[in-house]
């Protein structure tokens, strides 16, 4: 785009955009104030001179205003908490504002001569005059930066929910393909005549394994009993066809089974360790499932009997990067998905925080993309 140079991030400053609109802001008030000046004839003959240091130090003052709300985090204060530190921090640079300009009018206008008779009744009202004006400027900040976090929400919720229907169609691929599917009714077919209450009870876990794969896609978390649940009834469908090939164990605290977590998560790691893994051993293997409680967090290990080759299926496959993505979506850096090979087995390991945590206020990175 012809303007596109005007909202790209200079560093981890602000846009250009944002020091256009400084500019143009302030030197507007200015002009405006000066214009009502000459109205009634109060102009001076300095009047390009004062303008541009009342326009140098309003740019300066609201900057540092900036700085201060970002670095403090106000915008995530409730408006009674926001409003009295606004006009605390407001009042604060008001006076010093009203110094630096006391200090340039000695330095640069020496003949400048006070609109009252009484300096101290001057003073105050050009501190009076600084405190409204700074209030009234952050107060407008303060709003878009509402209006932008919500936009933020907004996308960042969009994602989820993409990505949540990627994971969606292709767990629903994995799950209804010609194999698994196949393997399934057939294993099902074979119970029937052998064991009608099996039979029954295997497709109650393949129905229950289809629909929570279709409902996933409406939540962002679900708690961590309910995939466990889910995955016992893929394990024990499974276990049809990989028969002894297959064996498992479940180790989950009890304490975090209540915890949040990604929908359709724990089982994406654990077909991954079944499909890339265990597979592929002529003798079968061990999958170890388990969740512990962390600092803050929630641990969940999906170990695999075989070997880990990043780049191929079971390291960088879709699911995977998916995962990853999700994890990214809700909880930014404090989340963590990592594979590695561990005494001969494969280890996914997943660090899930209790709470979302979106990107800090305050962070570089944040100041730059939040601002025009």
């Amino acid at each position: 785009m012809r303007w596109s140079f005007l909202h790209t991030p200079i560093g981890n400053g602000p846009r250009p955009i944002y020091w256009v609109m400084q500019l143009a802001s302030w030197s507007l008030f200015v002009g405006l104030f000066y214009a009502w000046n000459f109205i009634n004839d109060r102009s001076r003959a300095d009047v390009l001179e004062l303008m541009t240091m009342e326009v140098f130090i309003g740019i300066t003052v609201s900057h540092l205003f900036r700085r201060i709300i970002l670095r403090k985090d106000l915008v995530q204060l409730d408006f009674g908490l926001l409003l009295p530190r606004l006009a605390l921090y407001a009042t604060l640079l008001a006076v010093l504002a009203t110094l630096v300009e006391l200090v340039l009018h000695d330095t640069l206008l020496p003949g400048y001569k006070p609109l009252h008779t009484e300096p101290f009744v001057e003073h105050i009202n050009r501190l009076i005059n600084w405190g409204l004006l700074l209030i009234i400027w952050s107060v407008a900040y303060v709003a878009y930066c509402y209006f932008v976090l919500n936009r933020r929400e907004e996308i960042r919720n969009l994602r989820l929910e993409t990505a949540n229907r990627e994971n969606q169609l292709n767990t629903l691929r994995a799950q209804m393909n010609p194999h698994f599917m196949f393997n399934a009714l057939n294993g099902i077919r074979a119970l029937v005549d052998e064991d009608p209450e099996q039979a029954k009870r295997a497709i109650t876990q393949l129905s229950a394994i289809l629909r929570n794969a279709m409902a996933s896609v409406k939540r962002k978390t679900v708690p961590l009993g309910e995939e466990i649940d889910i995955v016992k009834a893929y394990l024990a469908l499974e276990s049809m066809r990989y028969e002894e090939r297959l064996r498992t164990q479940i180790v989950v605290d009890p304490l975090v089974e209540r915890n949040l977590v990604p929908p359709m998560l724990l089982q994406t790691l654990v077909e991954n360790a079944v499909r890339h893994g265990i597979a592929h051993l002529p003798s079968g293997g061990d999958l170890v499932i388990g969740a512990a409680p962390g600092i803050d967090c929630t641990v969940v290990t999906v170990r695999n009997s075989g070997t880990y080759r990043p780049g191929t299926g079971n390291g960088g496959g879709i699911g995977l990067r998916n995962t990853r993505r999700r994890l990214e979506l809700l909880y930014g850096a404090a989340a963590q998905l990592s594979i590695r090979e561990d005494n001969g087995t494969v280890l996914t390991e997943v660090v899930i925080p209790l709470n979302e945590r979106p990107v800090p206020l305050h962070s570089s990175a944040t100041e730059a993309t939040l601002l025009p």
